[in-house]
């Protein structure tokens, strides 16, 4: 049964279990109802027995494994608790990894040059859309993360430690910090961005500095985002023309001048092979490479007080894949198998030299966590399913069911679902799943929502039926949400209907800010407030744990932990009846609220979509890998939007707006309004460049950049007329801007100083120049 969010997904269980026992005169015993927590089993079991008067109970897939293994071994198997692996892997890497010195390497050398899949330009439709995917990257070296005091030199035969300031450093693109780590890691000292030594600034043109600058062996190093034909395919009209004017003018300074430089290109990257070609640069050029000393280097960055910014995400990363791991019955050989698999892989060099280095870190990581289990006599849940399978395998225990009906199927496992098939061919019983793969969101746990979608595939011959009546959700709201989610083509199609209309403009409202989001959180309150009173119930939903404390850091709000409902309730002064609470996306799923407030709609490594959570990685322990991009976060954003019964506020910073926010806007016209001082960036012209960021001015200056700036776009004038007077021009796609000629003023292209367009016009009539910001 395909059944939609607020469609009575319950209700319809219980009616069919009804049925059953009254109709088709089955046995209570002979029906097997499992439901996914032990709260969710428990409201089904009341509902049935008490209710309905059917002695039908629910069990849960954790109470089933151990009424299983207890019948065959006599006694109950102590279960480890439910975080035990990620506590497993936490103490591994903080109290034995240090010990082994390859396990040091592998984890500075993946969080140097791996934490990130880099794209090629040619992965996006405009350079807008490479620089939106760049924001949420980290651009700070490896060595600006080492402690500014400690400047390790191995280089030296004596590792002589020297005290050294070392200069606040970001680079502007991925490439460039895999490159500046590469040097660092080798012990080739480097300055980024360093003036070049000949004079080249003039009335048009800043000084010329060079990416990267080897002052030991007086060599240049530029990284050149070319394709491997020599173009420029994520640039088009006169920018193009311009990038590549301006790599021609670096080649024959260098020529001119008789300095060394040497050149990698984008397109290293987009085959893997950047590593390589890098190295070989360096040693044709006689450049000396020695490996720094990484124990120093983790314990630096690793520290207790000094946790690497992404050093939690990937302790989820790895906590999955060893969940997936085990739920798929995967026993350590399998690890070795992987291993080798990988080497034989013809894929991109890059993504194979990350996984080989992915599976040698977890290795000892895996048999870590299993000597825990073994040492306390404990097995966790995936071992208690994968034997409660076995036996029922071996016909040790057997059942005796006509009906096996299954809750909440989407969040399946491998596991979960190899103890159920083994149990159906058992007992020939028939099998009635009801789910919404749309909510499939607990892959960190388990799920692989291909067997649900792919359900056919795996039980054989089956009928599906839809129940597409919702009954929490406005059909104005479910219609933007099933089309949001539906984007991803792997989900099945439903088409959902609700009796519920609003007469308002839209049930979805974004709000956007510059930096503080309390002010757009009281707008979000303020406006339920005017339309429903003081006594409002609103759910404010987060994508992490830690997103509350960053929206109510104001003596305004204040938070209590509710015990016995299990989240953070919050008191605003300004309206002390209106009943506030928090919880995560995930765990807001199945419960429901008047008004929803999402917050964290921002674009970042941990915004929403989360970046991390989507790692290829994980297609090795999955039946058939979701490649949509960011498909699992698309569907707990789907989630999110489904908890109101009214309207659902997001809250986005409107500089780092997340894709998903970009997307409703854009294709489904929800309404956006900002709370930022001043005229919203949103209304300012699109930035010629990279096309999808916005010109924005830096206060009081007329100095112009793109709101991209942070994911690498360099598009810059010191023209105020640019955002209070736009006028594009129709020959190369910039601005045109006021010049004065022997005749007056006109109007000619921004691009003209760079030699790469001369269009020009008169002024248009009445055209008046606003006063400059410095007056």
């Amino acid at each position: 049964m395909l059944a939609g969010a607020g469609s009575g997904k319950t209700l319809t269980i219980s009616g069919k279990v009804k049925y059953l026992v009254d109709k088709k005169k089955i046995a209570p015993e002979k029906i097997l109802l499992i439901s996914y927590t032990r709260k969710a089993a428990e409201e089904m079991t009341d509902r049935i027995v008490k209710k309905l008067n059917v002695n039908v109970q629910s069990s849960t897939f954790h109470k089933l494994g151990l009424e299983i293994i207890k019948e065959y071994r006599g006694n109950r198997p102590s279960i480890a608790e439910e975080n035990a692996l990620s506590n497993a892997v936490e103490h591994y890497i903080e109290k034995e990894l240090y010990q082994d010195k390859k396990q040091v390497e592998r984890i500075i050398k993946f969080f140097s040059y791996y934490i990130n899949i880099p794209r090629d330009y040619s992965d996006f439709k405009t350079l807008g859309e490479y620089h939106e995917h760049c924001k949420n990257l980290e651009f700070v070296p490896l060595k600006e993360k080492v402690n500014k005091k400690v400047f390790i030199d191995n280089a030296s035969d004596t590792r002589k430690k020297e005290l050294k300031t070392l200069k606040k450093e970001k680079v502007k693109s991925i490439e460039e910090v895999m490159i500046a780590n590469f040097l660092f890691l080798n012990s080739v000292e480097y300055v980024y961005e360093e003036n070049y030594k000949h004079k080249t600034e003039d009335a048009r043109f800043r000084q010329y500095k060079p990416d990267f600058y080897l002052p030991e062996y007086d060599i240049y190093l530029e990284h050149f985002g070319l394709s491997e034909d020599g173009r420029v395919p994520w640039l088009s009209g006169g920018e193009a023309q311009k990038y590549l004017d301006g790599v021609k003018w670096k080649r024959n300074l260098h020529k001119e001048h008789g300095t060394k430089m040497i050149e990698t290109y984008s397109y290293y990257n987009k085959k893997g092979i950047l590593f390589t070609k890098l190295r070989e640069e360096l040693e044709s050029n006689g450049i000396k490479m020695y490996e720094i000393d990484y124990q120093e280097i983790f314990s630096i960055i690793f520290n207790q007080d000094q946790k690497e910014k992404h050093f939690g995400d990937f302790i989820k990363l790895i906590s999955t894949f060893i969940g997936l791991f085990k739920s798929n019955g995967y026993t350590e050989n399998t690890l070795y198998d992987f291993i080798e698999k990988n080497k034989k892989e013809e894929n991109n060099a890059f993504i194979r030299d990350r996984t080989d280095i992915f599976f040698n870190f977890i290795k000892p990581i895996y048999m870590h966590y299993e000597d825990k289990l073994s040492g306390k006599k404990e097995i966790d849940f995936n071992d208690m399913i994968n034997q409660a399978t076995e036996i029922i395998q071996s016909g040790e225990v057997t059942r005796d069911y006509k009906y096996i009906m299954i809750d909440e199927y989407q969040d399946i496992s491998q596991s979960r679902f190899n103890l159920v098939q083994a149990i159906q061919e058992q007992t020939s019983a028939k099998v009635v799943c009801v789910g919404d793969d749309w909510q499939s969101i607990y892959r960190f746990a388990g799920s692989d929502v291909q067997l649900f979608t792919e359900f056919g595939k795996f039980f054989g011959n089956h009928e599906l039926m839809r129940i597409e009546k919702t009954y929490r959700n406005s059909q104005e709201l479910i219609d933007v949400a099933g089309n949001f989610v539906m984007q991803n083509p792997s989900q099945l199609i439903k088409n959902l209907t609700s009796s519920k209309q609003v007469v308002e403009e839209s049930p979805i409202k974004i709000i956007g800010f510059d930096n503080n989001i309390q002010k757009a959180l009281v707008d979000a309150i303020d406006q339920i407030v005017t339309n429903y009173g003081e006594d409002a119930e609103i759910m404010l939903l987060g994508r992490n744990k830690s997103d509350l404390d960053k929206v109510i850091d104001s003596a305004d709000f204040k938070k209590k932990y509710d015990r016995k409902a299990n989240f953070f309730t919050v008191v605003y002064n300004k309206y002390h009846d209106v009943k506030l609470f928090f919880l995560t996306a995930h765990r807001s799923k199945g419960l429901e609220a008047s008004h929803v407030i999402l917050i964290n709609a921002d674009n970042k490594i941990n915004g929403f979509p989360n970046k991390m959570v989507d790692d290829p990685i994980q297609s090795w322990v999955l039946t058939d890998s979701d490649d949509y991009l960011y498909g699992e976060e698309r569907r707990l954003f789907y989630v999110a939007l489904t908890r109101t019964k009214n309207d659902c506020y997001i809250l986005t910073q409107e500089e780092r707006m997340s894709a998903f926010v970009r997307e409703l806007i854009n294709e489904y016209k929800i309404p956006y309004q900002s709370v930022t001082k001043g005229k919203s960036v949103l209304n300012n012209p699109n930035c010629p460049r990279c096309k999808s960021g916005y010109l924005t001015r830096k206060e009081k200056t007329n100095f112009i950049f793109c709101t991209n700036f942070s994911g690498g776009c360099d598009y810059k004038a010191h023209n105020s007329e640019l955002i209070d007077n736009p006028i594009l021009c129709d020959s190369c796609g910039d601005f045109m801007v006021v010049r004065k000629g022997p005749r007056g003023e006109f109007l000619g292209c921004n691009n003209y100083r760079f030699e790469v367009c001369s269009n020009s016009k008169d002024l248009p009539k009445g055209y008046k120049k606003r006063k400059s910001a410095k007056g």
